[in-house]
């Protein structure tokens, strides 16, 4: 789905209590995605990325970021996840990615499926 299209859908059929939330979020992202982009640095918009990734130990790597880059994570919350890269785990890969000088993390992504009994 492209910005056009879900900014369209939101104002159609999203939820009236959360409609401008969400516009707001999109509205600084874009605003952030602007700042990196005229720094020279190139980060993923949250409508293009690939589908959620399956259970398991993921490498968490966070790029290196040019000093204006650095001052936009300050400044927007979703900032640094914007240019963080998920390598599945192994011991080489993480060598790989620490000599590399980007900051390495092991994360565990697990999903819990679940059913909202309030309504």
């Amino acid at each position: 789905m492209g910005r056009v299209e879900w900014l369209k859908w939101v104002a159609r059929y999203g939820n009236p209590r959360t409609r401008w939330r969400n516009v707001g979020g999109f509205l600084a992202f874009e605003l952030y995605s602007l700042g990196c982009t005229l720094s020279g640095y190139r980060i993923t918009h949250w409508l293009d990325e690939a589908p959620p990734r399956p259970a398991g130990k993921y490498l968490r790597v966070v790029r290196p970021a040019p000093l204006a880059v650095r001052v936009l994570d300050r400044l927007f919350p979703f900032g640094e996840e914007s240019h963080a890269d998920y390598v599945p785990f192994t011991g080489e890969a993480a060598g790989e990615a620490r000599g590399a000088g980007g900051r390495v993390k092991v994360v565990e992504i697990s999903y819990r499926l679940g059913v909202d009994s309030s309504e």
